[in-house]
């Protein structure tokens, strides 16, 4: 399985219209395609669209945005699409462990953060080991929802997401996590395999309702 994560910085005051017309116009012409969407977010500044499609190989890849690409109505569309984004960023990326479809468990919270972890060369395998065997159940235990975890194509990023259900519930949880005596007795160890961390908040955007 291949994922893709697509940030988009949105020209000033255009937000509202972008989710509209994604929502509206882009995922279900792309769906049309056998494009699988999964998250859509915006972040707290509100001029970052984040969005995630799956596929199933790279030449899965290769066929479906072709025949989205080279369709009649993207080309209708293109245009006013593109007349809403500044910047586009593409990442391509694989599950970080075995897991059934893209690895992306959308829920009903309303809070995420995408966490974007650089990781030291030569120890990726070592740090999703570490990660997934004793940092996802640490903040299971805490309450905190891990969505997904990806690996880059470069191998050398750890992407992942996870979710509250309100900035409250973010803020209480991380205190929590922070706080806690498994945390501690594992920060130095976690910490020596990382480079770099940055981290987006985001509110979810809700899919639209496909009446039957």
């Amino acid at each position: 399985m291949i994922s893709q994560l697509r940030s988009y910085t949105v020209n000033k005051g255009m937000i509202d219209q972008w989710v509209k017309h994604f929502t509206e116009v882009l995922v279900p012409m792309q769906e049309k395609h056998g494009i699988k969407i999964g998250g859509m977010w915006v972040n707290e500044d509100k001029n970052q669209f984040i969005w995630t499609r799956s596929f199933a190989d790279a030449e899965d890849v290769t066929a479906k945005e072709a025949a989205f690409y080279g369709s009649a109505e993207w080309t209708a569309t293109v245009d006013h699409t593109r007349s809403h984004i500044a910047r586009t960023v593409v990442q391509a990326m694989e599950p970080a462990t075995k897991v059934e479809g893209d690895g992306l468990t959308i829920g009903p919270e309303k809070v995420s953060q995408l966490r974007m972890y650089t990781v030291n060369g030569g120890m990726m395998d070592q740090w999703v080991k570490l990660f997934s065997e004793s940092l996802v159940p640490l903040q299971e235990n805490l309450g905190m929802k891990i969505d997904a975890m990806w690996v880059n194509e470069d191998k050398n990023q750890f992407i992942w997401i996870r979710s509250f259900a309100d900035a409250e519930d973010l803020k209480a949880k991380e205190a929590a996590f922070g706080a806690s005596p498994d945390w501690q007795a594992l920060r130095e160890n976690a910490g020596s395999h990382l480079a770099r961390l940055d981290v987006i908040t985001m509110n979810a955007v809700a899919r639209v309702a496909v009446s039957a």
